[in-house]
């Protein structure tokens, strides 16, 4: 009996030792795992009304191959009983994807947007670049923007790369139905554009810029400093009704004249 108890013993051994090792590998690939966690419940609320709820947490979260695989179990080992013995932390195991992984799934030769109106080389971004994924598409499953919706917003492309200095920023580069109309070629489109903005569709140009009126509204001309007050009737005269466009006409004036 003793005997047969030293034969079974490292067996035994082992195999508490695969479980305390496969145990915790396996259950924080589960996205119930990570409701746990206090600062994760939205993110995986909103990736199960998403498309990619179909898919593991695995296949996008962790980098393809065994050390990949490795490095993962390697973090998720202690962090499993760490939660166990302490609760959950705000430690997040899944890191953003990485390109290689997004391309199990995607291919790089898609050019065109399901809005048919955006052409957006993959190819370019994601080869010749060698830009992730993640760059552009920041709120794909997770989080939403702020428009509801988990798509790239165009600030983010403005922001990161296309500001006219690093990549291009003329509106026909990008879409296929966005020209500058010929209205804002007017010499006088200033001072005429606040009464356009009655009839005309500002948003379907400009509605991705936050504040996109009050970047210029807010700010005062270069020339209202120091003696504006007192010497500003000779520019107003030469101005005309440039003035109006902020100031409002006639009214404005009469309450100092």
């Amino acid at each position: 009996m003793k005997h047969r108890l030293l034969v079974w013993s490292p067996v035994v051994l082992v195999v508490l030792v695969i479980i305390g090792l496969v145990v915790p590998i396996v259950s924080t690939l589960q996205p119930d795992y990570y409701r746990r966690y206090p600062e994760l419940g939205l993110r995986m609320d909103h990736w199960e009304v998403s498309t990619h709820s179909r898919i593991s947490c695995g296949e996008c979260h962790i980098e393809p191959g065994i050390s990949g695989f490795a490095a993962f179990a390697a973090q998720s080992v202690p962090a499993f009983y760490s939660q166990l013995l302490y609760g959950p932390d705000d430690l997040n195991l899944l890191q953003a994807p990485t390109k290689d992984a997004c391309q199990k799934c995607h291919t790089s030769f898609r050019s065109v947007a399901p809005s048919g109106d955006l052409r957006i080389p993959h190819r370019a971004h994601v080869e010749v670049l060698d830009m992730e994924c993640v760059v552009c598409h920041e709120d794909m499953v997770h989080s939403v923007n702020r428009r509801g919706f988990n798509r790239p917003e165009m600030e983010s492309c403005v922001d990161v790369c296309h500001d006219g200095d690093a990549a291009s920023n003329a509106c026909a580069d990008c879409h296929t139905r966005k020209n500058t109309p010929e209205s804002h070629e007017r010499a006088d489109w200033l001072q005429v554009h606040g009464d356009a903005a009655a009839y005309e569709d500002c948003a379907s140009c400009h509605d991705w810029t936050p504040g996109y009126c009050a970047e210029c509204h807010e700010k005062r001309p270069a020339s209202h400093v120091g003696n504006w007050k007192t010497g500003h009737a000779g520019p107003a005269g030469e101005r005309g009704d440039g003035c109006i466009v902020c100031h409002g006409g006639e009214e404005f004036c009469k309450q100092c004249h």
